[in-house]
């Protein structure tokens, strides 16, 4: 979305975190006819640029500061990197794409008007980030509460993550909008390997990654095989553990993938499975469907209003091995079932998570906010 230039070389090959965010951009501005611009501080950039991407604005700015490595300065370092440009853009509205990250704090110090979009829920993640990062996720868990309870107008894409904003601010305004789907994952079908599992997510205590392989060890196909994609903390005991259980030789540790290599992944499995303890949304879920794989989850944070239970994929309980490994023999045995669920899965979030269909749903939200806009609106990420 920048030009190379500006990018220090080191980070020219990373992508965005959230790719749906930009993939939801386009279509924004092309619906909405507001002047649109995205502020994006980070230490990879390494000189200011203001650059159009498929109709939107983006403005760089260097943000020297690794906030990891300073956490009491709860995001100051970047307020002072991107506060004096958008003073300068004279936005109507800021709209922040989260509060863990930094963006809703930021957002709140400058003065304008501000709407958010619920990402991950720190709050309720603390409890499974014990091996690094545990100051730092208490002072995102400070500046999410702060800013749970000071705007007024927030997007949420389940009824889970409403009811969290609610109980920090009642009176809040808070519209439900599903995240985009990335059209790449509907265009590409794939041949689905009978006998392939696959679970894509962070290696951490917070995606449960422990139940899949423990549900794994139980499944009786022995002829089946479980492809881990993902990188995190946990890899070297999870590999152990598979060891441990006896099906070490039939469980494939990936490492983190980029998109193509999480669409090569997904389009040669039969079925996917997603074990987290807590998660409000998570992308991976949408993908799986789109690609029309039966999904089977358990009933943590969100993930119940994605599965469609007995009819495109099945939820378990958290942390319930055996009744995973249950629905993952049911599915293995049964393909016609499971093709079946993957085509209504499909079916579902194409329509559900149409990037058009969503990106109305936002310029409705927006007009609410303003009625008349007569000015810009600044997104901020």
């Amino acid at each position: 979305m920048l030009p190379e230039e500006v990018i220090d070389p080191r980070y020219r090959k990373h992508s965005h975190p959230a790719p749906w965010i930009s993939g939801l951009l386009p279509s924004l501005a092309r619906l909405s006819g507001f002047e649109l611009r995205v502020f994006l501080a980070h230490r990879a950039i390494v000189k200011r640029c203001l650059a159009e991407h498929e109709g939107v604005n983006y403005e760089g700015l260097p943000s020297p500061v690794l906030e990891r490595f300073a956490p009491h300065t709860a995001f100051y370092s970047k307020s002072l990197a991107i506060s004096a440009a958008v003073r300068q853009f004279r936005p109507d509205l800021v709209h922040a794409f989260g509060m863990e990250n930094g963006s809703a704090t930021i957002a709140l110090r400058m003065g304008f008007p501000v709407s958010c979009f619920i990402q991950g829920i720190a709050e309720l993640l603390l409890p499974y980030y014990r091996q690094r990062g545990f100051v730092q996720k208490h002072v995102a868990v400070r500046c999410e509460r702060n800013a749970a309870r000071r705007i007024r107008w927030m997007i949420a894409e389940t009824k889970f993550a409403r009811n969290w904003v609610l109980s920090h601010q009642p009176e809040a305004h808070v519209a439900l909008i599903p995240h985009p789907l990335r059209q790449a994952f509907l265009q590409i079908s794939g041949e689905p390997r009978a006998q392939r599992v696959v679970s894509v997510g962070g290696l951490d205590d917070r995606k449960g990654m422990d139940t899949v392989i423990r549900a794994f060890s139980r499944v009786q196909n022995k002829a089946a095989r479980l492809n881990l994609v993902g990188g995190g903390p946990s890899a070297k005991p999870l590999r152990q553990l598979a060891l441990d259980l006896g099906v070490g030789d039939r469980v494939q540790f990936t490492g983190p993938r980029d998109t193509s290599g999480v669409i090569e992944e997904l389009a040669c499995a039969s079925l996917f499975v997603i074990g987290s303890r807590m998660d409000t949304s998570p992308n991976v879920v949408t993908e799986a469907h789109a690609m029309g794989l039966p999904v089977i989850g358990t009933r943590a944070g969100g993930i119940p209003e994605m599965i469609d239970d007995g009819k495109d994929g099945f939820l378990v309980d958290v942390d319930d091995a055996g009744a995973m490994a249950k629905r993952i023999d049911e599915l293995l045995a049964n393909p016609e079932r499971a093709r079946q669920f993957g085509l209504a899965g499909r079916e579902k979030v194409r329509v559900l998570n149409d990037p058009k269909r969503v990106a109305e749903a936002h310029v409705e939200f927006f007009e609410k906010i303003k009625g008349d806009l007569g000015r810009p609106v600044v997104s901020i990420q």
